[in-house]
């Protein structure tokens, strides 16, 4: 039985056209991954292209509406027949630009569940929220509207994902000190307060060059990154530096 000691996220969002994918994918055939659970997002058409892989799959959304089977959209059945493990929900981009709320947030997080599907809750700051200090409040409300929904036995099937949305991009200033503060206060929070426990990995300005220091923060239990992952060369190297 292998042993995860952590998860890697590789959310490879809208990018890559159809030949670069395949590029892609064929690179991943000399990846080796040591005590790490590389998952892979690509964007939903190419999913069935990375089956033949040993790698779990993620979907980066799931529709709101599913049970439809509404024009444009896709069913969990067809993600479950594509043997789709987890799912990302409550990404900053949605919340964002399609103006994601709580209660649309909790119906994916209660249909993934229902279809055996993992799920991985993204929650975060924004720099204007982190200015008025209000940080923590923003987090804790993030947590209780979706965990005082969910039974604890669940718990093991959530992965939260602290994206403070200021860093998104590589385009503020790391502060290892602070994010090993908000990893804590998490696991904290969902330990006194829902007596479990879930996984907490980090998102925003990783790369090659920083992950050693990450993997100093010794409450994480891994990562999901974006830009990072779509060169195969600094995916590598992150994974041989976790």
């Amino acid at each position: 039985m292998v042993i995860i000691l952590k998860y890697l996220i590789c959310n490879l969002k809208a990018h890559k056209t159809y030949s670069e994918i395949i590029e892609y994918k064929n690179s991943l055939l000399n990846i080796s991954c040591n005590k790490t659970e590389l998952i892979l997002a690509p964007t939903s058409i190419y999913l069935p292209m990375f089956k033949e892989l040993q790698f779990p799959l993620c979907i980066q959304d799931i529709p709101l509406n599913e049970e439809l089977n509404l024009t444009g959209d896709y069913s969990l059945k067809q993600l479950k027949s594509l043997d789709i493990k987890y799912c990302i929900i409550g990404h900053h981009e949605r919340r964002k630009y399609y103006k994601e709320n709580e209660f649309e947030i909790i119906t994916k997080i209660k249909a993934a569940l229902n279809n055996k599907i993992k799920v991985i809750y993204c929650i975060g700051e924004s720099k204007e929220e982190l200015l008025r200090k209000v940080e923590y409040q923003v987090l804790e409300r993030q947590i209780a509207r979706i965990l005082n929904k969910i039974p604890t036995n669940e718990f093991e099937n959530i992965i939260i994902a602290y994206e403070p949305t200021y860093m998104i991009g590589g385009k503020s200033n790391l502060d290892f000190k602070d994010i090993e503060k908000k990893i804590y206060f998490i696991k904290n929070l969902i330990d006194n307060y829902y007596h479990g426990s879930i996984k907490v990995i980090y998102g925003g300005n990783i790369n090659s060059e920083n992950i050693k220091s990450f993997n100093k923060i010794k409450c994480l239990d891994g990562f999901i990154i974006g830009n990072a992952c779509l060169d195969i060369t600094n995916l590598n190297n992150i994974l041989e530096n976790m």
